[in-house]
């Protein structure tokens, strides 16, 4: 009996210790046998065995089978079993070629299908001259004779042709009668000339250097002219000077002197030496660089010489001729002066003087075309600018200017001295234009 009471307190007491524990075994009751009472006449003895149950948890997981997500029918479609298979290295290279191509990728046992090409960020906008670097690649031009504010990161150069139909001062620009007299013109009245811009430093990070050089036109045969010219290229040319700061990525600031040094063989000639300063800005419209209208650009400055309007240009060469003693409508002086003095003022005349505000606006129509409509403080000019190659920077530019009727077209200007003013049709002819003037430049933009 002792006996039968000592197995029941151990089996009390196990039950006890580890029957609230989540990780304890169960026992259960298995068979009895008899067992002798010590304490009794009779012979019968019971014996007890137990044994121990592996418990099931109430939060274990069932058994997971996996199987394909029907997605064209749910309701119709059923479970079928995924099969993954490696894909070798040659078929591999030729998905990333395709996918960075942006062509389609067709196997056999699926349709076609079409990957774009991921979206980047844009980075920061820098030029040299006139055409756009960005993202490591040229893009066109946001001006035609507007500066831009960006500037040149390492070192960039920037070669072109630049031509025009008919230059204002050598002839009257008249409409044609048909494409032939429209030919005869350009050879009789138009102009080209060479330029040359050379960028170097970081506009981004402390500040950018751009040295442009102009020649004349003096070595390109055009109708009649230069045909029996001795000079050579380096025979009148024009040196500037330029800084150029990026106040953000989008943002950037310019100052610098066009045509600032001369070099002349010829008397009468020259460009206008013009000093100016603008600010240029990127807009962002649309996230997506690759895409239609995904950018515009803002420049607004301020500019002298080149950048005036010819009534101004007309009283500073009033007044720059009458400082050399020469005479002009509305002044005689004691006596007459000597025609180095009259050429003198004339030239002197046509650089730096009064402050005009300048500007231009371009839209990124797509990438590699730009149309341009600027104010070059003298008239409305547009026009557009295309990158033919994606990967090559020549850029074709094209601009109609002299939109305007303005004093272009003809006006009276007021001269002290001259009670009616100075009448520029009958004056100064040869100075004016009838009809809007084209221009045309290729440039081959290159960065090291």
């Amino acid at each position: 009996m002792n006996r039968l009471l000592s197995t029941a307190a151990v089996s009390a007491a196990a039950s006890l210790v580890f029957g609230n524990s989540a990780f304890a075994a169960d026992w259960q009751y298995l068979d009895s046998a008899p067992i002798e009472n010590q304490n009794s006449t009779s012979k019968k003895k019971v014996t007890v065995t137990w044994s121990p149950v592996k418990e099931s948890l109430p939060n274990a997981p069932a058994k997971t089978s996996w199987s394909e997500f029907p997605t064209d029918d749910i309701a119709a479609s059923e479970s079928k079993q995924v099969i993954w298979e490696p894909i070798d290295q040659g078929l591999s290279d030729e998905i990333e070629f395709k996918i960075k191509n942006k062509k389609q990728i067709e196997f056999p046992s699926v349709k076609a299908v079409a990957i774009q090409k991921p979206i980047y960020p844009s980075g920061p906008t820098f030029a040299n001259d006139k055409a756009i670097w960005r993202d490591e690649q040229w893009h066109p031009q946001i001006t035609g004779t507007v500066p831009v504010g960006f500037g040149p990161k390492g070192w960039m150069l920037s070669g072109s042709i630049w031509g025009i139909d008919c230059v204002t001062g050598a002839d009257f620009c008249e409409n044609p009668d048909n494409w032939d007299d429209y030919i005869d013109q350009i050879e009789r009245d138009g102009d080209s000339n060479y330029n040359l811009s050379i960028g170097f430093g970081d506009a981004e990070k402390l500040a950018g250097v751009t040295i442009t050089a102009r020649f004349e036109e003096t070595s390109l045969p055009l109708g009649e002219r230069n045909s029996i010219d001795d000079n050579n290229l380096f025979s009148n040319y024009y040196i500037g000077a330029h800084l150029s700061r990026n106040l953000s990525p989008d943002t950037a600031l310019k100052i610098g002197i066009d045509n600032w040094l001369d070099i002349r063989d010829c008397v009468d000639c020259g460009f206008a030496k013009s000093a100016y300063g603008v600010l240029s800005q990127r807009i962002r419209l649309n996230e997506n660089q690759e895409g239609f209208l995904p950018n515009a650009y803002l420049t607004i400055g301020l500019g002298n010489g080149q950048f005036r309007p010819l009534d101004e240009l007309i009283k500073d060469g009033v007044r720059k001729q009458r400082d050399e003693g020469c005479a002009t409508p509305g002044y005689t002086p004691d006596k007459p002066c000597s025609p180095e003095a009259l050429t003198r003022g004339s030239l002197r005349a046509r650089s730096y003087g009064q402050i005009n505000p300048i500007g231009a606006l371009a839209l990124e129509a797509f990438p590699g075309m730009n149309l341009i409509g600027e104010w070059s403080g003298r008239n409305l000019n547009a026009g557009f600018s295309v990158r033919p190659f994606e990967e090559f920077g020549l850029i074709l530019t094209g601009m109609w200017e002299n939109l305007l009727s303005n004093c272009d077209y003809g006006c009276t200007v007021s001269v002290s001295g001259v009670p009616d003013g100075i009448d520029l049709k009958t004056s100064l002819p040869n100075a004016l234009t009838e009809r809007a003037r084209f221009s045309f430049q290729a440039s081959l933009e290159l960065k090291f």
